[in-house]
């Protein structure tokens, strides 16, 4: 729910790694940094304008040209796979009931961000690395819990769907 500060400083000027964070513009507790791509979204923003920003976000970066280079005698190079891998920043703290988020997103909204995420990444053609983010409880730890567990059932769901080995 805040701007992914820490990676954004750990990668800036570093050119084989694109930041890109969605987050609420009015959560920020420490210093801003610049990530390659920051959305920021308003506060008590619920499901449908976060999912259709991030599907709008996902589509862009899809369609970038990453590779758009001419060789010397003007034909373009072939299209390669713009990325090794993506690194998956799963924050849960845009859970309605998280106790420091200040957005406004149900589990059913966060389940359709990780199937937006892991169908990127399947259409990107690239490994995805999903690390658990924030999430952090008011008084009841369930509906936090559920969430963070969620990311990594629904991906293993994902990945049980194409009949890929899991083994």
């Amino acid at each position: 729910v805040h701007q992914g500060n820490g990676n954004a400083a750990l990668f800036q000027g570093n050119d084989k790694v694109q930041t890109f964070s969605v987050h609420c513009r009015s959560n920020y507790f420490s210093k801003k940094e610049h990530s390659d791509l920051d959305i920021e979204l308003p506060a008590g923003c619920t499901d449908d304008t976060y999912l259709t920003t991030l599907k709008h976000w996902l589509r862009r970066i899809e369609e970038h040209p990453f590779d758009d280079d001419s060789d010397q005698q003007g034909k373009q190079r072939q299209r390669q796979k713009p990325f090794d891998f993506i690194f998956y920043q799963a924050g849960v703290d845009i859970h309605k009931d998280d106790r420091l988020g200040r957005l406004s997103i149900s589990q059913e909204g966060i389940s359709k961000r990780n199937h937006l995420v892991f169908d990127f990444a399947d259409r990107m053609r690239a490994p995805l690395v999903i690390c658990m983010g924030g999430g952090y409880p008011k008084d009841d730890w369930a509906p936090i819990l559920t969430a963070h567990a969620g990311v990594y059932i629904e991906a293993h769901q994902y990945l049980s769907s194409f009949g890929r080995d899991l083994t």
